[in-house]
């Protein structure tokens, strides 16, 4: 398992720890810079780092748009595990960095605990992220598990009215950006978790039909 997670850093390159190390920094900057910013923190890592994070799965986790795929499906007892190694140390990797921007920004402008922070920005990154793993393992073609999870970012981002809608708190992806005071947030994270891990029963289907298909 070790050797392979190896393998699979050295497949992802050092592009990738280098934007990632440039986003984090950029954000430290913010933090220093943003003053009396009102929701920085829901902004930088409830709905910013999220969807950085999506990129990196989308980008260099792909799945089903790697060259190899087809060759790694026939040749592999389990595509699921394949997969999912790739999505944790992706995601992994980029959440260190997330976890990196929140001790360091939390030392120029301590605002919200770090437990607190931690749980405004793993539910929307887990499940933006997994919903991107489920479109790169249905699409072949690049980027295109990334613009469709855009999408979703920038519909839901521009649906911020529906709160108004009773119930739909408990789903809002960015509820502590839109409404920072909404007592049921936590329930939302929840909630939003709990998604995620079924869009990842979803990928491990479809991941046990083609294997089933690559052995018949």
């Amino acid at each position: 398992m070790t050797r392979r997670a190896t393998s699979e850093i050295k497949i992802i390159g050092i592009n990738f720890f280098i934007i990632s190390a440039a986003f984090t920094s950029a954000l430290i900057v913010l933090s220093v810079i943003a003053g009396e910013l009102l929701n920085f923190y829901p902004v930088s890592f409830e709905v910013m780092f999220p969807f950085f994070v999506t990129i990196a799965v989308g980008e260099w986790g792909k799945t089903r748009a790697d060259s190899n795929f087809d060759m790694i499906a026939a040749q592999s007892n389990s595509l699921f595990h394949w997969v999912l190694l790739r999505y944790v140390i992706t995601f992994g990797i980029s959440s260190l960095f997330a976890i990196f921007c929140m001790m360091l920004s939390s030392a120029f402008r301590y605002e919200l605990p770090l437990w607190e922070l931690l749980i405004i920005y793993l539910p929307p990154a887990f499940f933006l992220s997994s919903l991107c793993a489920l479109f790169g393992i249905y699409y072949t073609g690049e980027h295109i598990a990334t613009l469709a999870c855009g999408i979703v970012w920038l519909i839901v981002l521009l649906v911020r009215s529906l709160l108004r809608i009773s119930g739909v708190e408990y789903i809002y992806l960015f509820i502590r950006y839109a409404d920072e005071q909404n007592p049921v947030w936590l329930w939302n994270k929840i909630i939003i978790a709990a998604i995620g891990l079924f869009l990842w029963g979803v990928i491990y289907l479809k991941c046990k039909k083609i294997n089933n298909f690559c052995f018949t």
